[in-house]
């Protein structure tokens, strides 16, 4: 998992050199069939031979290009995406288990750019993927797992704090559950000791619960995680979810069954057991926020391009892979579709730029989020907003 401070050096040494930096984006997804025929057959894996082909046609300096191509000859990538940046110093890879934004690498193809230092496509991953924080609900003992660029790993020191002894007595107070339903959903007897006993049980479960729910809450700003999956028991985890602090339930997006390993499971199948009801909550969001368009937004490429330069928009939705072409005055820096309107603002001067990085740009110079849809949203985009649309400030 891609760590902060990659993510620091990334924006910040990266991003930031004067040049010239040779930096090269691959599809490596292991379990596409290009990549497994010919690793199958013992040949040269195909994005190796597609990228040896790129640098010579981009003129790169032979003793980067050699580097370059010789991490990929040998390393094992099991990622779906690799991103290298590579000057006469230093080569700088990165491994992700996403598709990236904006770069679009159908079949093994490589993009692949010699001068400045071209970080977008990561950056815009890193910002777009949202961190998961996943808390498995078990009476043995509690897990929190972090699920991030659909990679996964355990916070370790999570809920360390509690004692083994009090793990215990939250078992033996089974099977009354925190609602006074047994295990499986039956009610608790026994008459009015029993009614008082599961009294004293549920006093002390719902003080042990509110321990856990603020030490959660500190993990999740630890994490910088926005959102929250509970795994376990929906008895408990629902009963879980009412206590948390306002600000964290907000975050709980889906409640999992408890696995099949229970507390032993391994984070991979968390990974597995999340991946559908991340993919829901993402397209969700996604709609959510179109639905809001619809009522207060603005869409269609010209009149974006024009509010997004006028400072009025603050939420800027493009689908992932944005295809097009804008005329942009060199010097202002305006963009318009028309090359008549550019050429109006710098006579003689407009040149033609790609959309997708042009929209970026704009949006980091006048302040605006770029939120990306996939799927039926960016279907629904095109079809209801003209391709491309925005929340406006006013």
């Amino acid at each position: 998992m891609i760590s902060k401070e990659a993510i620091q050096k990334l924006r910040n040494e990266i991003g930031l050199r004067s040049g010239p930096v040779l930096s090269l984006y691959l599809a490596t997804n292991p379990a596409s069939r290009d990549v497994l025929d010919y690793s199958a057959s013992g040949k040269r894996k195909p994005f190796v031979i597609r990228a040896k082909d790129t640098l010579k046609a981009l003129a790169v300096p032979e003793a980067i290009a050699s580097r370059v191509i010789d991490r990929l000859e040998h390393d094992v990538i099991r990622g779906r995406t690799r991103a290298v940046f590579a000057t006469e110093d230093e080569l700088e890879v990165y491994d992700l288990n996403v598709d990236l934004p904006v770069v679009n690498l159908p079949h093994g193809e490589v993009l692949a750019r010699w001068g400045e230092p071209y970080v977008l496509p990561l950056v815009l991953a890193l910002d777009e993927y949202e961190r998961y924080a996943v808390v498995l609900l078990d009476e043995e003992r509690w897990r929190l797992f972090e699920v991030y660029l659909n990679d996964v790993r355990e916070v370790a020191d999570a809920f360390r704090a509690v004692a083994p002894e009090t793990w215990r007595k939250l078992s033996e107070s089974k099977p009354a559950t925190p609602m006074g339903l047994g295990a499986r959903g039956t009610t608790a007897r026994g008459g009015m000791g029993r009614d008082r006993f599961d009294r004293r049980v549920l006093a002390w479960t719902h003080r042990f619960y509110r321990q856990l729910a603020g030490e959660l809450e500190g993990w999740l700003e630890r994490l910088g995680a926005e959102r929250l999956i509970l795994m376990g028991v929906p008895e408990e985890t629902r009963y879980f979810e009412e206590l948390l602090p306002r600000a964290v339930r907000e975050r709980v997006v889906a409640h999992l069954p408890m696995p099949a390993g229970g507390s032993k499971v391994d984070p991979s199948e968390v990974l597995a057991l999340t991946e559908a009801a991340i993919e829901e909550a993402e397209r969700r969001k996604e709609a959510e926020l179109l639905d809001r368009i619809r009522e207060e937004g603005v869409w269609g490429t010209e009149n974006v391009l024009e509010a997004l330069q006028q400072g009025r928009v603050y939420v800027l939705v493009m689908p992932w892979h944005p295809e097009g072409k804008v005329w942009r005055c060199p010097d202002t820096g305006y963009a318009a579709l028309a090359r008549e309107r550019a050429e109006a603002v710098c006579p003689g001067a407009a040149e033609e730029a790609d959309l997708a990085e042009t929209l970026v740009e704009l949006a980091g110079l006048f302040g605006a989020r770029v939120e990306f849809v996939r799927g039926d949203n960016a279907d629904r985009l095109e079809r209801e907003f003209g391709g491309l649309a925005g929340l406006k400030r006013w």
